[in-house]
């Protein structure tokens, strides 16, 4: 996933949604499938990671024009499961499954116009087929819609809307949707700057494993003039962030854990978490501090 940022900053990470949003997950929903057996066989085969037999099974509904077979054999090419990957492959199919009304293939097609993945780069398209699965209530292309309006994919910018798009996806528990939320409170940003607002709906996103929502989270939770101390708390956000490998995380409890900031001094420890968030591309201080403690 590529992310940056910087510690103690507020990271814009809605690329990062793009990519997460086009995948998805590994297998895909089969409700309204014309073919359900085909495709919950596929869905068996690629949960015991037999990717032929899985792309067998979606293949053979896919070519009956089953649009939830044709969006997993997109899903398989997208992700090189098993074949060569091969984003031009995965457009096409998520093309077939898109004309036969699947929102999430909308969503999914949309993600590839916006990066140029497969086809050639057209936000105006994106836009279009994220408002297209948005209006099918599908919380991602909601989601999507949203950072489209925002970013005035087609030509016209409406913020206003676009929030409006991002609280109707967050409360459908869209976990992107939900760290935007968080990040526009903590910067006043379309919303009243609010840390007590941003840590509720970080808190949500980081309930689900969103890495920098975790991290985020730790950050507020340090305390500021809105949001009480709770170092406890910012230490096991912090925790949860690191052991996904973020790395301004690692490089937080490290400073935690070398001055006993809400947790017991611990060179070995804080040590520990510096070498990892050096490891993972941490901040450049990390690097003396690591130097300071052997």
């Amino acid at each position: 996933m590529r992310a940056r940022g910087r510690a103690g900053g507020f990271l814009d990470v809605r690329l990062v949604t793009v990519l997460l949003a086009s995948v998805l997950t590994s297998g895909c929903v089969t409700a309204q499938s014309t073919y359900p057996d085909m495709v919950n066989k596929g869905d068996a085969a690629l949960a015991r990671k037999d990717y032929p037999a899985a792309l067998d099974a979606y293949m053979k509904a896919a070519k009956r024009d089953d649009s939830w077979g044709e969006l997993n054999v997109a899903k398989i090419y997208e992700n090189g499961q098993g074949v060569a990957k091969s984003d031009a492959t995965a457009a096409e199919w998520y093309q077939k499954s898109a004309d036969h009304g699947n929102p999430w293939a909308m969503n999914s097609l949309g993600s590839l116009y916006e990066e140029g993945r497969g086809v050639p780069k057209d936000l105006k398209k994106a836009a279009d087929l994220f408002a297209r699965s948005a209006g099918q209530e599908n919380p991602w292309g909601i989601y999507n819609h949203g950072r489209a309006l925002e970013g005035g994919f087609a030509g016209e910018k409406n913020q206003t809307k676009a929030i409006e798009l991002f609280q109707k996806a967050a409360a459908m528990g869209n976990v992107w949707a939900q760290y935007t939320l968080g990040e526009k409170y903590a910067s006043g940003d379309g919303l009243p700057k609010s840390d007590k607002q941003a840590v509720e709906w970080y808190r949500k996103a980081a309930d689900q494993g969103n890495v920098w929502s975790q991290y985020k989270l730790g950050l507020l939770l340090e305390g500021t003039s809105e949001v009480p101390a709770d170092l406890p708390g910012a230490l096991a956000a912090y925790k949860k962030a690191a052991g996904q490998g973020n790395a301004l995380a690692q490089a937080n409890l490290g400073r935690m854990y070398e001055s006993g900031q809400g947790v017991t001094a611990d060179r070995k420890e804080a040590l520990r978490y510096y070498k990892q968030s050096l490891s993972n591309g941490g901040p450049a201080w990390v690097a003396a501090r690591v130097k300071a403690l052997q």
